[in-house]
């Protein structure tokens, strides 16, 4: 089966293409251009590079949050528009559940800015089976509430994606054994969202949506200024 996976529910931006248990090809950028400019120049240059084709692809994989709410909405667009296309199936798979994917061994707490103080995460166990089984559920909560929930693991934790900055400081005080994510584990990697589509559900194009976990920064202030006006 080839799966083509794109992740752009972050600053990266990363596409891959997979053949069955081989990965033909990845590439990653974390750069200040927009998704929208240089998604799909990425996804040309990897079919170029591998010698496929659209036509050639049997499943669509793409991260549908949590994460940036432009840039999930443009990885779910492309794909959307593909599989709509090329009347193929898509599978749509958590940001967070990818992030701990990269690791093979222990527990793993991705954590993504969420902005408004607040970290979007989960608590995943890796290793105990072929996709990381969730210990906590993905939610939206502000970093001392998460280092609360997190203090009765005695066991080491890892930590990954772009809100490590915010928690690792506090995490090194508070928690038993906090560890850092090295560079090449710490964001997202379409190769492992790949990796993960082969075991996943697929459903059609028109079903796919993005998971936020909570409302916009522009919701939430709309409705505050709707609630003072009242």
């Amino acid at each position: 089966m080839l799966i083509l996976a794109i992740d752009t529910t972050t600053s990266v931006c990363s596409v891959a293409l997979a053949k069955d248990d081989r990965l033909l090809g990845e590439i990653s950028t974390d750069l200040p251009r927009t998704h929208s400019q240089r998604l799909m120049p990425m996804v040309e240059t990897l079919f170029a590079e591998t010698a496929t084709k659209p036509e050639d692809l049997e499943l669509l994989a793409v991260t549908r949050g949590p994460g940036s709410f432009t840039g999930l909405r443009i990885g779910i667009a492309t794909v959307k528009g593909m599989g709509l296309a090329l009347d193929l199936p898509v599978t749509g798979l958590s940001t967070l559940q990818v992030l701990a994917h990269n690791f093979s061994q222990g527990l793993v707490c991705p954590v993504l800015n969420a902005r408004l103080a607040q970290v979007y995460t989960a608590l995943y166990r890796t290793g105990s089976g072929p996709v990381p089984e969730i210990i906590i559920p993905e939610q939206a909560i502000a970093i001392d509430d998460l280092l609360t929930e997190l203090k009765v693991y005695q066991e080491p934790i890892w930590f990954c994606g772009d809100g490590v900055d915010l928690v690792i400081p506090n995490a090194v005080r508070e928690l038993a054994a906090p560890l850092r994510a090295p560079l090449h584990l710490n964001g997202p990697r379409a190769a492992a969202l790949a990796d993960l589509a082969r075991l996943a559900p697929s459903n059609s194009a028109d079903g796919l949506t993005p998971l936020y976990l909570r409302d916009s920064q522009a919701e939430i202030q709309l409705r505050q200024r709707e609630k003072n006006e009242a």
